[in-house]
Order: structure tokens, then C-alpha cells, then sequence
């Protein structure tokens, strides 16, 4: 055997002994720990686990797997914890110029999204974004024994280019149902008793959804009418299509494509009274955006 088959034989058993919870001790509790709930933070720290056990066992990259138990402890105590920084990754190597400006928009977008909602209403779905992009990041840095590698005075390149694909795919998947559920909300406006015209207040209103709406990619827009007890069932239907009609009307003045125009007469009361009751918080249009 000459020196340097020696070499790469001497190199392949320590990397074998490394691989499993060889170097990880201090973050095995952490692998082990059952993670529950569905707010972000809870999501997060279990996408990280799931993330660090990957790095053990298939990747046998301990050390990587002590950053993101890191990241995923940083998580279970509420955070803050933000995605890795391209340019400034933790493991001193660094991502190619030709993946770095891709990695920066792709982290813009994230950061949009978990800036404005994304960690309070929107929970898995952005906690699933923020562990593939930090997946991606860590895959793209590895590149220095990669194809043409660093190491070797090449100009660099990943050690394992479907993962870095993957990770890429999987972000953008990820981002996309995050952005998505941004869109999920509604508006209620009210109306006077047996009234179904619009206020300033409800125009207000009307104002709002239509600037919400141009936020989004096209957003599904549905407006259900509502009434109090007061009156007859049959009265009562009439009047509450009414008043999704002109809360429907309003907002395709405005430019706001409208889905289903529908209504519940006094069926769904946000308020349950009994039959007869004028209840301000029943006389309303519900607006659903999807």
C-alpha cells in the first residue's frame, strides 16, 4: 500500500468512527427530545432536530449537527432565531460568488415573509421555509472537497450537488406556502339594523381589503352576508345577500376580483341570541380572502 492509499484508508476509518453520535454528545438530549405544538418556534425547533439528526446519521457531519441543535434549542426557548447568513456562514467556509447572490434574494424573501406575520400566524409553513433555506446554505458551503474543489485549488463546487438541489427545491416550495398563507384573513363589516348600505367606516374597510389584496398574487376574494335574529328566516336571507351583494359591488369598484357572493340569513351568528334579538355584531359581510 503505498502512502497515499494509506492516507485515504487512515482518513475513511476516522471518518467512519466520527459518523452517529461519535462527537455529539452534548446534543444528543436534543435528538431525543419530543418537540409538540404547532406555533412557529415549536415547528422550528422540530424541522432543526429533524435537520441535525440528518447530519448525523446521514451526512455524518457532527459538527454541523451541534449548529442546527443549536439553532433548534435557540427555538424551544422562543427565539429569536434567524436563517444563516450566506456571506457569513458559522462554519468558515464560504458559498461560491456564482450561488451567493441567489442565496441573498432567496433569504430577502424570507426574512419579508417572517418579518410580516410568518412567526405568528403562519407557523409550520415558514418554519418549514427556514429550515430548507438553512439546509440549502449548508449544502452550498460545503464545496471545498467537492467537484473541482477548493482544497485541491479548484474553483469550488458542492460535495453533494443533488442535495443542494433538493434543499433549493424543497425552500422554494416551502416559501411559496408561506407567502400563501399570508393571504388568509378576514374583514367583517357591519351594518345598521335592517340596513344593508356602506359606511364610511365600511368603506374603510373596502379600502383596506382592496390595498391587501394587491399585496398578493391574485388572492381568492368571497364575501358572506350575515344578519341579527330580528325579523323573519325568509326576511332575514333576503337581507343579508343584500348586503354582500353591495359589499361585493364596492369592492370591484375598486378593482378586487370577487369569488361567491353568498349568505347565511341569521343562520351563523357571531353572537348566538335567541329569536328576535338586535345584535349589532350579527348585522354584518363577512370578507374571506384565500
Amino acid at each position: 500500500m503505498n502512502m497515499l492509499s494509506r492516507l485515504i484508508a487512515v482518513g475513511a476509518f476516522f471518518g467512519l468512527a466520527g459518523c452517529g453520535l461519535g462527537g455529539t454528545f452534548h446534543v444528543e438530549s436534543f435528538l431525543d427530545q419530543e418537540i409538540s405544538g404547532d406555533d412557529f418556534y415549536s415547528c422550528l425547533a422540530a424541522e432543526y432536530q429533524d435537520r441535525a439528526t440528518s447530519e448525523v446519521y446521514v451526512d455524518c457531519e457532527w459538527r454541523h449537527s451541534v449548529l442546527f441543535a443549536e439553532k433548534g434549542r435557540a427555538a424551544l426557548a422562543g427565539g429569536p432565531v434567524e436563517p444563516f447568513d450566506p456571506a457569513n456562514v458559522p462554519w468558515g467556509r464560504k458559498v461560491l460568488d456564482s450561488e451567493l447572490t441567489e442565496l441573498q434574494e432567496a433569504r430577502t424573501r424570507l426574512m419579508t415573509a417572517l418579518d410580516n406575520g410568518g412567526r405568528d400566524d403562519r407557523g409550520c409553513a415558514c418554519a418549514k421555509a427556514q429550515r430548507y433555506y438553512d439546509g440549502w446554505v449548508e449544502q452550498a458551503s460545503d464545496n471545498e472537497l467537492g467537484v473541482d474543489g477548493a482544497f485541491f485549488g479548484g474553483r469550488g463546487g458542492p460535495v453533494q450537488p443533488a442535495r443542494v438541489a433538493s434543499e433549493k427545491v424543497a425552500f422554494y416550495e416551502a416559501i411559496e406556502e408561506c407567502e400563501a398563507a399570508a393571504a388568509d384573513q378576514d374583514f367583517v363589516i357591519y351594518f345598521g339594523f335592517d340596513k344593508f348600505n356602506l359606511t364610511s367606516a365600511a368603506m374603510a374597510v373596502i379600502d383596506e381589503v382592496a390595498a391587501y389584496t394587491k399585496e398578493f398574487n391574485d388572492p381568492t376574494v368571497n364575501v358572506v352576508g350575515h344578519t341579527d335574529t330580528s325579523g323573519s328566516v325568509a326576511y332575514n336571507q333576503g337581507l343579508s345577500q343584500r348586503r354582500a351583494n353591495a359589499v361585493a359591488n364596492a369592492l370591484a369598484s375598486q378593482g378586487v376580483t370577487v369569488g361567491n357572493v353568498g349568505a347565511v340569513g341569521e343562520s351563523e351568528p357571531a353572537v348566538p341570541t335567541g329569536d328576535g334579538v338586535r345584535e349589532p355584531l350579527n348585522r354584518r359581510a363577512v370578507i374571506e380572502v384565500r
